[in-house]
């Protein structure tokens, strides 16, 4: 074991001498060759020795270019994702306004306006939405506000430039409806937590699956704008008036633009509309 450690030791202080002594000889070697020969050594080192940095080289700059290459693709993969996106955003807003424009011929009765929702009320029950149109569109206090699906609610304040639309689900609403199948009249208003109710008589020939339509009463709305579907129905014949819930045909969450009809209240009743 100590003649071991011994050689180790003499060849590392050695090592350097080797060397240097390795590369004399082949130096001197190189000079006593035949040119050929020669030619034969340089290839072989540098088909051996250099072959593995140069190696190395090339693969390392191939691997920058793949990676340039793919963070490029990546960049031009997220600009063709956008504008995919936003074709389709356009052609939903396209189509949409669209409907809202053929909407808009078939109300000859009443002159009705466009309008952009601009704003929402910061309570946890939606109760008012700013518009986008006010004193300077001539929109007044108490013209209706409905979209092609259904009734939205009424102007509530009117500013120059813009307005507050008092929703359906403000509990301070109250509108008089229809049954489209049996023409029976109700109540349509909203609870304190935001859901929406029907209030008819007890004896009154009105199903779920009902669709209730405006039915003119009050002088505010005009007769016939779509206003929910009822849900749930439970009569009680021991009680004159019954409650159900309904779900209205235009979702707040969901509203984007709206028409106001340019017509003042034919007449108030207070407390229904």
């Amino acid at each position: 074991m100590k003649l071991f450690r011994y050689i180790v030791r003499i060849c590392k202080w050695a090592r350097g001498s080797v060397v240097f002594v390795a590369l004399v000889c082949f130096s001197l070697y190189m000079q006593f060759i035949q040119i050929k020969h020669k030619q034969n050594i340089a290839d072989f080192l540098l088909s051996t020795v250099f072959y593995l940095p140069q190696s190395v080289t090339s693969y390392l700059i191939h691997i920058g270019n793949i990676s340039e290459e793919n963070t490029k693709l990546k960049k031009e993969n997220a600009e063709l994702k956008l504008k995919v996106d936003l074709t389709k955003e356009y052609a939903i807003e396209n189509e949409r306004l669209k409907k809202l424009l053929d909407f808009e011929r078939h109300w000859d009765n009443f002159p009705i306006f466009l309008v952009q929702i601009i704003g929402y009320n910061p309570e946890p029950y939606t109760t008012t939405v700013v518009v986008s149109s006010g004193k300077a569109d001539s929109i007044s206090y108490g013209m209706p506000v409905f979209t092609t699906n259904g009734l939205v609610g009424k102007v509530s304040k009117v500013f120059n430039h813009h307005s507050m639309v008092q929703l359906l689900s403000d509990p301070n609403s109250i509108t008089s409806v229809v049954s489209q199948r049996s023409r029976v009249l109700g109540t349509v208003f909203s609870r304190d937590n935001g859901d929406m109710q029907i209030q008819i008589s007890s004896y009154s020939d009105l199903v779920a699956g009902d669709t209730l339509v405006t039915s003119g009463f009050g002088g505010i709305y005009p007769k016939g704008i779509p206003v929910g579907v009822v849900s749930k129905l439970e009569k009680n014949n021991s009680e004159v008036l019954s409650y159900g819930s309904i779900d209205l045909l235009q979702p707040i969450e969901s509203l984007e633009e709206a028409f106001i009809i340019r017509k003042n209240a034919d007449w108030i009743v207070w407390g229904e509309e």
